[in-house]
């Protein structure tokens, strides 16, 4: 009873709870993996093919032509300075050889096993703060279910190490009362 008041588990303990996290990431990092094939499958759909033409991917060529600038200008006239920013950017941009049609490139974003560790951690959070609400959003009970069949001790290593600001959102008494504890008999 002391060890759970404390949170000191032994090592057996702490066995169980390092399968629990790896088990944990390996189905994040299947998450993750299938999100990166969703995104390569849009970038593929999205530059390979010219959405004015419809011309496909042997026609269209990449090119460096999107520019953005911006600038500011500061000064006092009376002294007679004047300081100055200009910041130009420039985009790779698919462009049709047939139509001369030029749009922007889809942008991808890596996405690691631990952004989805945090996102889940978040939703798990946002599910505990309002649960009527957010238990009708069903991608995030979907993304929770990394969770499952885990002990609490578990979420809150995480927590602590990939979310340390939801350390007060998200106390091991509230875990335990919604997961299993490793300090539970049948443990």
């Amino acid at each position: 009873m002391i060890r759970k008041l404390l949170n000191l588990p032994t090592k057996t303990q702490k066995a169980i709870l390092i399968n629990d996290v790896e088990n944990i990431m390996i189905d994040c990092n299947k998450i993750a993996n299938q999100e990166w094939k969703e995104q390569k499958e849009n970038q593929q759909s999205h530059d390979g093919q010219c959405p004015k033409c419809r011309a496909r991917k042997e026609d269209i060529v990449n090119k460096i032509r999107h520019v953005q600038g911006s600038g500011k200008v500061n000064g006092n006239f009376y002294l007679g300075s004047v300081s100055g920013l200009i910041s130009i950017d420039t985009d790779e941009v698919n462009y049709c050889n047939k139509c001369g049609n030029e749009w922007k490139k889809f942008k991808t974003k890596y996405i690691s096993k631990t952004d989805i560790v945090k996102v889940a951690l978040n939703y798990l959070t946002q599910i505990y703060e309002n649960p009527e609400h957010n238990k009708k959003m069903s991608w995030k009970l979907e993304t929770i279910q990394v969770f499952d069949g885990c002990c609490a001790e578990a979420i809150r290593i995480l927590v602590i190490k990939y979310s340390p600001n939801l350390k007060n959102k998200l106390p091991i008494s509230n875990l335990r009362r919604q997961y299993k504890s490793v300090f539970d008999k049948e443990n």
